[in-house]
């Protein structure tokens, strides 16, 4: 039964099902809606950011709280990162239930679950507190992008999803501040940090019934009505329908950007996890110090975001993401390798400067190079099935290796070593990855 109904009732602008929903769809939504429906799902950046750098600039006090060794703070990340992978499924269930009562939905489970994770009582709990944490920020992140982006009239939307893209980086910033401000320095030590977070996300959940619910879903909800009901499909025909890509003549560049995308999330995913405890037990960092490098760090990948994107549409897309991994590898081998302060902070920043900057030219790859009807398809495939499991194994891996007894012996040696696979990257995009700098989507084939 769906909730098109419900929608209506409680916003009494909303257009009426059925007759109004076409005409709406193409009526735009007044400026001043747009603003705030910017300023209501900026959170959604923020903290889809926020979670993952707390736990990493959180690490060292984590590990002597629990009393866990380095293999196990790696192998966390695990189930941890495995709630992204669920996130995904909670997001395409806003075709069915609408983005509204999704979104709402999962900034209270977000906020339930960040709450939750100041209660842990070992690294295990831990663990599942976050893996359900990062379910509902995923989902509350992904849902955000497609409300915006339905809502936006054309000709804004490039400008204002890019806004709420670039908050982002303020979630990592916020967390290595506060670490810096000294919020370490309380009665319950970490766990301070997730109830802080609690604060700013039930004001949110409560600003967020102003949201309404997408023009463009509604319009399609009162289409389905007038159609013939469709039959489920049985699950092994949407598999194959899943897996029918890769028999497609598009295998060949999927499985190139999906290699790019694995082998460019396993270093970056590991630096940005693993530096901080690095600083702090391996230099001997305090965690003030180690948490204003990190801070500026998030900062300073703000400015790589935007050099990537003007150097991909000056000099191309496959000079930009070579020379951006390239570096990236080489800052992050450093960061992870010397011992004066003023050079790991130099090659720190360099570090987030291409590891993190180089998004706009992946995320070019994943839209750029693929036929309009599998698109979609393989945008999913590259960044939430390939790109995210090497974002999981980067630091977990490091955690292995690291180890007392490890085959790196150290975390910093272990950072080191996964940032040589930008390698197979640059290799990857010289020999397998056509250059689409001017060219139009609608002539891919």
């Amino acid at each position: 039964m769906t909730r098109v109904p419900l929608l209506r009732r409680r916003h009494a602008g909303a257009p009426r099902a059925g007759r109004a929903t076409a005409d709406g769809a193409r009526a735009p939504r007044p400026a001043n809606y747009l603003r705030t429906l910017l300023m209501l799902l900026l959170p959604a950046a923020l903290f889809d950011s926020y979670d993952g750098e707390l736990r990493a600039v959180l690490l060292h006090q984590i590990q002597q709280n629990f009393h866990v060794g380095v293999a196990t703070l790696g192998l966390i990340n695990i189930p941890i990162g495995a709630g992204q992978f669920v996130a995904f499924f909670v997001v395409a269930s806003a075709d069915r239930f609408g983005r509204r009562p999704i979104l709402l939905w999962s900034i209270i489970g977000y906020t339930a679950f960040t709450s939750l994770t100041a209660c842990s009582w070992d690294i295990w709990s831990f663990a599942v507190f976050q893996f359900g944490a990062q379910v509902f920020v995923g989902a509350e992140f992904g849902v955000a992008v497609t409300l915006l982006s339905e809502e936006v009239p054309p000709e804004q939307r490039g400008r204002i999803l890019a806004r709420l893209l670039m908050f982002s980086p303020i979630g990592a910033i916020l967390a290595g501040g506060l670490l810096a401000a000294g919020l370490l320095h309380n009665p319950i030590g970490w766990r301070m940090f997730f109830l802080v977070a609690t604060i700013p996300l039930v004001i949110a959940s409560v600003a967020r019934r102003r949201v309404r619910e997408s023009r463009v879903y509604l319009a399609e909800q009162a289409n389905a009505r007038t159609r013939p009901a469709r039959r489920r499909e049985p699950v092994g025909v949407r598999v194959r329908r899943v897996l029918a890509i890769w028999s497609s003549p598009a295998r060949g560049r999927l499985a190139a950007v999906c290699a790019i995308a694995f082998f460019q999330g396993l270093p970056a995913a590991a630096a940005v996890g693993w530096w901080t405890y690095y600083a702090e037990h391996e230099r001997h960092l305090s965690n003030g110090l180690a948490g204003t490098f990190f801070a500026a760090a998030a900062a300073v990948s703000i400015g790589g975001y935007v050099v990537c994107g003007r150097l991909m549409d000056r000099i191309g897309r496959r000079p930009t993401a070579m020379l951006y991994a390239g570096l990236a590898g080489a800052f992050a081998i450093g960061a992870f390798q010397v011992g004066s302060h003023v050079w790991m902070l130099v090659l720190l920043l360099g570090t987030a400067w291409f590891g993190v900057g180089v998004a706009p030219v992946l995320s070019a790859m994943a839209a750029e190079l693929f036929p309009t009807e599998v698109r979609a398809e393989a945008s999913a495939w590259i960044r939430n099935i390939v790109g995210n499991t090497g974002s999981v194994a980067g630091p977990a891996l490091v955690g292995v290796l690291g180890a007392a007894g490890g085959l790196a012996g150290s975390v910093g040696n272990a950072a080191s070593l996964l940032a040589l696979c930008v390698v197979p990257v640059v290799v990857i995009v010289w020999t397998a990855i056509p250059e689409t700098r001017g060219e139009s989507l609608d002539a891919v084939r």
